[in-house]
């Protein structure tokens, strides 16, 4: 290495402090095998992780769809729509910010009576 020569940072993500470095073994039927993967895969998890956070919370999170992340994005969007409409409500009184609360308000009325794909 050339002292001349700029450092190159490493990228990506930092290593975890605590490696898993052990391994439980764990015996099931194959209808109970197929059960597991279906849930994990159904949660958005490998077998691993879903088992693990089973086995040590009782419940897995389940990861949000594509389509229920851009529900929630567009609803934080409206929010804030909403926080800047109040602002500048209180500066410049309510009547100045009527007609764009209202459209707004529809606008997260129709995004939350959104029927939930199941």
């Amino acid at each position: 290495m050339n002292p001349s020569e700029p450092v190159k940072k490493k990228g990506g993500r930092p290593p975890n402090a605590q490696k898993r470095d052990k391994k439980i073994n764990l015996y099931v039927t194959t209808l109970e095998e197929l059960a597991i993967k279906k849930r994990a895969e159904r949660a958005g998890l490998n077998l691993s992780d879903y088992c693990r956070q089973i086995v040590l919370t009782g419940q897995a999170q389940v990861r949000l769809t594509p389509q229920e992340n851009e529900t929630l994005n567009q609803v934080a969007r409206l929010g804030n729509n909403l926080n800047q409409l109040a602002h500048k409500a209180n500066a410049d009184g309510i009547r100045s910010i009527a007609l764009e609360a209202h459209r707004l308000l529809q606008q997260l009325g129709q995004l939350l009576d959104k029927p939930a794909d199941l």
